[in-house]
């Protein structure tokens, strides 16, 4: 290998090169970076074969077009030297793979043009691993680009032209190439535009009578026909008797071919034409008798056994098609499926382990639970919940006095199978309390940003009937006094019945204010014998802690009425 400085006029480019198509604003952000920054690698070439020809890039053409687009702004000129490394020891097949490794890891191919150049890289006798590793392409990736190359011309084409997306066109390739062109037009109108469809539209259907390469004589199966009866529009029914016949019938085949051609064999599924070439004039090649998975048979002359590596050949050999077909396995799970859930009906025990299992993985805390977390406000409520969620985890040798109820919830991480085994040594109490426990843990308001002010509301019906009284919860802290203006504040005073003690608190700086007024409410819970005014203040909460919540910006005088009549019956009892 040498290096040297060549003009541009002295390069050309492969037509070997596996890059046939090049985005031209690629390339111009390409020769923008040359322009600013200069070329940062060399290219590769090959020297000429006579003495007036051209350097043949190996490895560089990007680049090379890049300089052009300079020259051709004007940005460079003729005589602008480019640095290259020329390489005379390499073999066709070295070069080749150069090219590919290079268009592959520096900017993707097409998938078509990367199934072309893999498929020469391996006719060449590339073993797989280093395909692999050179490229950076998967095993499962190359498999799929190699089915391209059994898409007919129309399909190429449709792919080719963003017509179908590659997940589509890989689905194609499982058909033979009139059922590719009939799937196709099916697809492009929107029939069957998934990869799925698609696939069904080309092996779901009953194989017809015209794909039998047997003796119809020989089939004893029932057939569907429409009224004209023609072979295209008349089916086996019996699709498993069908596939033996057709079967039989190409082994046949084989044989007769293996007495004329050089070798015969038989192909069931997608057929690998890349393991292939076709034989020069003269010689006569084998042949393979290719059974697509639809049915039909394809025989395929005249070919050439290049030098693969076997190893290629079992690592990208396509799955044998499944012994059950997707309807089938859909048929079978429905028909399961029900027959479990009858006996699940009649086993309430096991009705509640998945219950209970399925409440454990999937558990969805309501988002009161966590507003705790920052330790601003504090419940009771929230310390019972905890104390609560301990015994649970003690029914599965978890936890400690530490533990809240977000451990609970992790306790098993989304696994419904883990969590199913691990509840079937539980009592049925156990059970019953793990669900119940989760199912209120689960509960509450929807919307936390407005006032739940609708009578009817299943989280206000829920709370009247438990007779929740969150004067027994919450007593008005320093987080939700601050929450208030000064305004608001005076308003507290004067219906909480803490006028007495404040007055007018005026001569309060808000932050002091409020450091008071929560340690008067926290202190008259403690008093054994509460003043009027100190009663009142006991038994006061805010308009939006009650069930439901009133909004005091859409009160009305009556309601307000009624419900100073209520706290005044209330202190007086």
């Amino acid at each position: 290998m040498t290096t040297q400085t060549l003009k541009l006029n002295q390069i050309k480019t492969s037509k070997d090169n596996p890059r046939k198509n090049f985005d031209d604003k690629s390339i111009e952000g390409l020769a923008q970076s040359i322009k600013t920054d200069g070329l940062l690698q060399n290219l590769i070439v090959q020297s000429p074969q006579t003495k007036r020809g051209k350097h043949t890039i190996i490895c560089g053409e990007r680049r090379f077009r890049a300089l052009n687009h300079l020259l051709e702004r004007g940005d460079i000129d003729k005589d602008f030297s480019v640095n290259v490394e020329i390489k005379d020891d390499l073999t066709s097949e070295e070069i080749l793979r150069m090219a590919t490794v290079e268009n592959v890891q520096r900017e993707n191919l097409s998938p078509l043009e990367e199934a072309n150049a893999i498929a020469s890289l391996i006719k060449d006798g590339e073993k797989l691993d280093e395909i692999v590793s050179q490229t950076g392409l998967t095993t499962s990736t190359i498999r799929r680009r190699l089915m391209l190359l059994e898409l007919n011309e129309e399909v190429t084409q449709a792919l080719i032209e963003g017509e179908l997306s590659l997940a589509q066109a890989e689905s194609f390739a499982l058909g033979s190439s009139d059922e590719q062109s009939r799937v196709l037009r099916q697809a492009l109108n929107g029939w069957c535009d998934s990869p799925e469809d698609i696939k069904e539209s080309l092996i779901g259907e009953k194989p017809n009578v015209a794909l039998a390469i047997f003796d119809t004589a020989l089939y004893e199966g029932d057939y569907t026909a429409d009224l004209l009866a023609e072979d295209k529009t008349t089916f086996f029914n019996d699709r498993e008797q069908f596939d033996e016949l057709q079967k039989q019938a190409a082994e046949k085949l084989v044989d007769e071919y293996g007495q004329s051609d050089d070798w015969a064999e038989l192909e069931e599924g997608y057929y690998s034409s890349w393991q292939y070439s076709e034989a020069e004039e003269g010689e006569t090649g084998g042949v393979i008798v290719n059974i697509l998975s639809s049915g039909e048979v394809e025989v395929h002359k005249g070919l050439i056994r290049p030098e693969i590596d076997e190893s290629n050949v079992v690592a990208l050999k396509p799955k044998p098609k499944a012994t059950y077909g997707k309807p089938l396995v859909k048929y079978m799970n429905m028909h399961k499926c029900v027959a479990v859930q009858n006996a699940i009906i009649n086993n309430p025990r096991k009705a509640k382990e998945i219950l209970v299992a399925k409440k454990l993985a999937t558990f969805k805390d309501h988002p009161c639970l966590r507003y705790f977390d920052d330790g601003e406000t504090h419940s009771p409520s929230l310390d019972a919940i905890n104390a609560k969620a301990r015994v649970l985890l003690s029914y599965f040798d978890k936890g400690d006095e530490e533990s809240t109820w977000s451990d609970l919830q992790s306790l098993f991480h989304y696994d419904v199978q883990d969590a199913y085994y691990a509840v079937q040594v539980l009592s049925d109490e156990q059970l019953e309390d793990i669900a119940l426990t989760i199912e209120s843990l689960e509960f509450g308001t929807v919307y936390l940003d407005t006032l739940d002010t609708y009578e009817d509301s299943v989280s206000n019906h829920v709370a009247n009937a438990l007779k929740v009284d969150m004067r027994e919860q919450w007593r008005p802290d320093a987080p939700f006094l601050k929450r208030r203006n000064k305004e608001q504040l005076y308003g507290i005073i004067q219906n909480a019945g803490c006028s007495l003690k404040y007055g007018t608190a005026q001569g309060y700086k808000k932050g002091e204010l409020v450091s008071s007024m929560a340690k008067h409410f926290a202190h008259v819970l403690t008093l054994e014998s509460p003043s009027a005014d100190e009663l009142k203040t006991q038994f006061w909460i805010p308009q939006g802690m009650q069930f439901p919540a009133i909004d005091p910006d859409n009160i009305q005088d009556e309601v307000q009425d009624d419900i100073e009549d209520e706290v005044q019956e209330q202190i007086a009892a």
